[in-house]
């Protein structure tokens, strides 16, 4: 006969009510089973939650970081104004009461030495250094160029670029008789011939206040029949972001062009032969990249020309003389523009860039200002947080 083996079911692992033993040993090990389940299932999701929140914190301090460095090279973009707003007369006037009052570093019987650093007659030479030089520092004019400036904002130290608007490509001051310059500069930044023409002949529609239209232009007729129709401003550009209205300025277009060009200041053309950018100073009928290469060695050896004369001693050596060198003379200044971007980065910031040995341009920051004088200084014009 044979014996029929049932085996137990969960219901089984109880003894009847009553008994001694309680519960079956031998279903000991169902519990142990739910026990370990529960065990995982729980670490799972806590380790879940425990990734998810490693991964908030991380993403917080970031944005954090980020934010600091924005507020960061905000301060130090708001210090390279009131250093830029400094009276170029304010340091020639202390020289000349430092020379007054005698020898440097001895302060005169009758007079307080300052924060009663030393007694009166007696050397402020080491005691007083550290607060003169403070001193100095705060009372020294910055001025634009292509090196940066250092300056510490909280804990947090900053590189801040001075640039003169002259040294882009005014497209307010664009006209048939230098359209050149610009269709140059769109086909060194490998925009299409075709595609060069036709921007540059819209912008002059855009500015110009008749309503002709250029060859590869536009005017109403074509902006009039887009999905979200609008008219030609037939006035100067008001903001850098308007030209991205313009036909044939796509957003890539206008990412690509937009460090180069300026609607600020007094609609000339002309651009700064010391600060211009080699894509600037290469787009200039006349002037091939030969050229432009040696003009930057000379100046990196010899400093920024400071008369037209030496420019026109420089280019007669690179062979650019007579009519040549007036042509090319229109499209250039010696002079600073009154209006200024500055450009701040904060340390170990992602958008710190270094100036390219190619560029003097730069493409990325932690705060941007445009800044133009007037007679108090300087005041915004626009501001570009990252």
């Amino acid at each position: 006969m044979v014996r029929k083996q049932f085996t137990k079911s969960r219901k089984d692992c109880i003894n009847k009510r009553g008994t001694k033993s309680g519960i079956d040993s031998s279903c000991n090990g169902y519990v142990l089973i739910f026990v370990l389940w529960a065990i995982m299932i729980l670490s799972m999701v806590a380790l879940g939650f425990s990734k998810d929140t490693k991964m908030s914190i991380l993403l917080k301090s970031i944005s954090t970081e980020r934010l600091k460095n924005i507020y960061a090279a905000r301060g130090a973009s708001l210090y390279a104004l009131a250093k830029l707003s400094i009276d170029d007369n304010v340091s020639d006037t202390k020289d000349k009461d430092k020379r007054a009052q005698g020898a440097a570093g001895i302060v005169a019987p009758g007079d307080f030495p300052k924060a009663g650093a030393a007694p009166i007659g007696a050397n402020a030479e080491n005691d007083d250094h550290d607060s003169e030089d403070i001193e100095e520092q705060h009372d020294e004019k910055w001025n634009p160029g292509k090196n940066p400036y250092s300056v510490t904002i909280g804990n947090r130290d900053c590189n801040v670029y001075l640039s003169p608007e002259n040294g882009k490509i005014n497209i307010n001051g664009l006209n048939d008789k230098n359209r050149e310059f610009l269709v140059t500069f769109l086909k060194k930044r490998d925009i299409d011939e075709f595609d060069a023409d036709i921007i540059t002949d819209s912008i002059l529609d855009w500015i110009d206040p008749n309503d002709l239209t250029h060859i590869n232009g536009a005017e109403d007729g074509f902006y009039g029949s887009l999905p979200d129709p609008y008219k030609t401003k037939d006035a100067p550009f008001s903001s850098i972001e308007e030209v991205a209205l313009v036909r044939g300025v796509t957003s890539d277009i206008f990412e690509n062009i937009k460090e180069f060009i300026t609607i600020y200041g007094n609609k000339e053309i002309s651009v700064n032969v010391n600060l211009a950018s080699k894509e600037v100073l290469s787009s200039i009928p006349g002037l091939s990249d030969d050229i432009v290469h040696e003009l930057s060695l000379y100046m990196e050896e010899n400093g920024i020309i400071g008369d037209m004369e030496k420019l026109r001693d420089i280019f007669w050596e690179l062979g650019i003389i007579g009519d040549n060198f007036e042509d090319v003379k229109r499209y250039l200044t010696l002079e600073n523009s009154e209006f200024i971007t500055i450009t701040a980065f904060s340390q170990g910031s992602s958008s710190m860039q270094k100036q390219s040995n190619e560029s003097s341009v730069q493409h990325g920051y932690d705060y941007k200002l445009i800044a133009g004088k007037d007679d108090n200084g300087y005041k915004i014009y626009a501001a570009y947080p990252e």
